[in-house]
């Protein structure tokens, strides 16, 4: 199965994660005691650490998702198992849940995302009861359905959109070999009719030539011997001459054809 884009091309449910510590932190200072509060900021602050680092060191350490996942569920289990029970903590499997896209497969995250969902509605009913911890699990749900569905959304719009700058990048180099292509074959043209005016000069118009010179000769020769027929002779060569000058010409003419008005 292909994989999402890296974080890096969308940053936004990153920041949800560190809006959603910082809401689980103010929850934890204003609610617990002494006693449970050093507890709680303690495990926030790990997880805090290890959501923040997690960009820098997936991408570097091949067996970082390994741990990563497993240890922050536990930490938000630790969280959620401090009395009196907070609420609120269970919130924080939903970054995680924006993370496992990335990290995973799309099988491997949405079995890391139905964990995660499973946590955090079994969380507030074994802390507020079954009818108001239910409730409240559903709003939870709901809300980080949403998260997940835009982060999902945002990712597939950013990947289709590269996916069509690289087909585009594809055809201009396609293009670019169809104009290079065009060219070597408008050369390669050109070279054969080059070839074959080459030809037609040599059979043709190189013969007549010769036919020329030999008929000159022979009027030379006449001229001594029998200049009675030195007029034939002459008709001849004017015949030759006439007929080498038209074939030069259409030669010239297939050379350079005549322009349209």
């Amino acid at each position: 199965m292909s994989r999402v884009l890296p974080a890096r091309h969308y940053q936004g449910g990153y920041f949800v994660g560190f809006l959603v510590i910082g809401v689980a932190a103010m929850r934890v200072i204003l609610f617990y005691q002494a006693g449970s509060r050093l507890v709680a900021v303690v495990l926030l602050a790990v997880y805090g650490l290890l959501y923040a680092v997690e960009p820098v060191l997936s991408p570097r350490v091949r067996w970082f998702h390994i741990v990563y996942f497993p240890l922050q569920t536990a930490l938000v289990l630790a969280l959620s198992n401090l009395r009196p029970f907070l609420d609120f903590t269970g919130v924080l499997h939903i970054p995680l849940g924006l993370q496992a896209l990335r990290a995973f497969s799309r099988r491997v995250a949405v079995a890391w995302i139905v964990l995660f969902a499973a946590l955090l509605s079994v969380t507030p009913v074994l802390g507020m009861g079954w009818a108001p911890g239910l409730a409240f699990a559903l709003l939870l749900l709901t809300g980080g359905g949403f998260l997940l569905s835009y982060d999902l959304l945002y990712s597939r719009t950013q990947a289709d959109q590269a996916e069509s700058q690289a087909l585009l990048a594809d055809l201009e180099q396609v293009h670019q070999k169809l104009q290079e292509y065009a060219a070597q074959a408008e050369e390669l043209a050109a070279v054969r009719e080059r070839n074959r005016l080459a030809r037609e000069l040599h059979d043709s118009v190189s013969q007549m030539i010769f036919g020329v010179t030999f008929t000159s000769q022979s009027a030379r020769l006449l001229l001594e011997r029998d200049p009675a027929r030195v007029p034939e002779q002459l008709a001849r060569l004017e015949e030759l001459t006439g007929n080498a000058l038209g074939q030069l010409r259409a030669l010239i003419a297939q050379l350079h054809p005549p322009q349209s008005p």
